[in-house]
């Protein structure tokens, strides 16, 4: 207690005191990746850390101001180191229960002191891909444009991981587990729960969701969420997974509790249209976007139901896909048409303002889009990568803070006219190269090293009786999910060596 300050309730000295139990994590979080030469700096330094954060924890100061800080320490972080994974990147300040959301919004962003704040927050995040750029270029050897140049710090971290080759990490083989509950009706999405290995969700096309657990074993399908009255086209885990959103061609977007299956919110599109795709705003989770079969994109309250004034916007045709960058701050969406839209999202507001447009391919729908900060640790580089109806895997690099995109390369895959859809592997390698994956009309699941300039295949599953049209890894990468157009999930696990 600080003098002159009176005596503060229990409950907001817990409050205050969670908060930099928060930030401490964060720091935890990274502690690996600080001063490599000198390992027990480390130590000293994350033990003074939390000395100094119990010793602040006793004064009181204002809730807003610590939680505002705990967001621009794990951006800081993020951008110094990268992001640890793709589920967590940029996340560890939003450890509170998403079930809160779904009572009122943020007071971070209601409290007016923080109003001044928002402004800092915001030049942040617009200097980000400046900063990335210039990280970019301190690993590219100039000699040779485009070339890679591992740093003392990666064959560092490659030796810690064993000195394994991409293929070797990557060398899935066995089938773990297969489930068939959606037998006859496509599996369009399926995706694990955030940091999570073994809680696993898909949608289908006959109108349900599942919710599937791996461990222990033998793996199980926990509960089927039932309401949808046509097929279910898209679905997104909340931060904390104990709410899942889903979209349909009922026209409806539904809120799930994950634990008892109990649809807790139905939100109607007013002009009744097809929903076919959605996600959660990464740094609030209250809010969801949607994308529409009538061209239009929408913020829409998850609390209330209600849309975000200001939070929409018209493509050119039906929406089929969008990703957030991992701050939040921009969203890409990609319609039937081939193009590609970047939008800068409020974070104050909710607000939508259209940026850049790219026509990828005219006439060729934009499947999925998958956002990543960093390829790996030695391509640091914003990336997106796209499918598009181009029998090509399309990897694009983010050159500005407007999300305008330039191709960087194309893989070859089989991919007419499916939803296919494809993943950045989560975890920030510690060997030459980086991996992503993608189904393909084939019927097999495809490895790239996007750094390889020929024979970039690292790896290829068979075993699907259909196109496949999603993929998805855990967060330690010991298990890949695929999922086809005849219903069938298979979870494929790494070979051990």
């Amino acid at each position: 207690i600080c003098p002159g300050r009176g005596f503060p309730s229990i409950l907001t000295v817990c409050g205050m005191a969670a908060v930099w139990q928060q930030v401490l994590a964060v720091d935890a979080r990274y502690n690996a990746y600080r001063t490599p030469t000198f390992p027990q700096f480390r130590t000293q330094y994350i033990r003074r850390r939390s000395q100094l954060l119990r010793e602040n924890a006793k004064c009181g100061f204002e809730p807003g101001l610590r939680r505002h800080y705990l967001r621009l320490r794990s951006q800081l972080l993020a951008l110094r180191y990268g992001p640890l994974s793709e589920q967590s990147s940029f996340r560890a300040s939003s450890v509170r229960s998403s079930r809160t959301t779904l009572d009122r919004m943020e007071d971070f962003e209601e409290d007016p002191r923080a109003q001044g704040a928002r402004g800092h927050r915001r030049s942040v995040s617009r200097g980000s891909y400046q900063l990335q750029a210039q990280m970019n270029r301190a690993v590219y050897d100039e000699r040779t444009p485009g070339a890679l140049v591992p740093t003392s710090v990666a064959e560092a971290s490659r030796a810690m991981a064993g000195d394994t080759t991409l293929s070797e990490n990557y060398a899935f083989a066995g089938m773990h587990h297969i489930f068939d509950q959606h037998v006859d009706s496509a599996v369009p999405r399926l995706q694990f729960a955030n940091d999570d290995k073994h809680l696993l969700a898909c949608c289908s096309l006959d109108g349900t969701l599942s919710i599937m657990i791996l461990s222990p074993s033998p793996p199980s399908v926990k509960v089927v969420l039932k309401g949808h009255a046509g097929p279910v086209t898209d679905f997104a885990w909340s931060l904390s997974n104990d709410v899942i959103v889903s979209t349909s061609k009922d026209g409806t977007l539904r809120i799930w509790n994950t634990e008892d299956g109990r649809c807790i919110r139905e939100v109607r599109d007013p002009e009744a249209s097809e929903l076919l795709c959605c996600t959660f705003q990464p740094m609030n989770n209250n809010l969801t976007v949607v994308g529409n079969s009538k061209h239009l994109l929408q913020v829409v309250n998850i609390s209330t139901g209600k849309k975000v004034k200001g939070g929409s916007s018209k493509l050119t045709g039906r929406v089929l896909s969008m990703s957030f960058d991992a701050p939040g701050r921009i969203l890409w969406a990609g319609d039937d048409r081939g193009s590609v839209f970047s939008f800068l999202f409020d974070m104050a507001t909710g607000k939508l303002t259209k940026a850049k447009r790219l026509v990828v391919s005219e006439g060729s729908p934009i499947c999925s889009i998958s956002a990543r900060s960093w390829i790996s640790r030695e391509a640091r580089d914003p990336s997106l990568l796209i499918n598009a109806c181009v029998n090509k895997l399309l990897l694009y690099r983010v050159v500005d803070n407007e999300g305008t995109l330039q191709l960087k390369r194309s893989f070859p895959i089989k991919h007419g006219s499916q939803p296919l859809h494809s993943i950045f592997c989560p975890l920030m390698s510690f060997r030459q190269g980086a991996c992503v994956v993608t189904g393909s009309e084939d019927a097999c699941v495809y490895f790239f090293d996007v750094e390889r300039n020929t024979k970039a295949i690292v790896n290829k599953l068979q075993g699907h009786g259909g196109p496949v049209l999603d993929v998805s890894f855990n967060c330690d990468e010991s298990l890949l999910a695929s999922a086809d157009s005849t219903g069938m999930v298979i979870i494929w696990r790494r070979e051990q060596k």
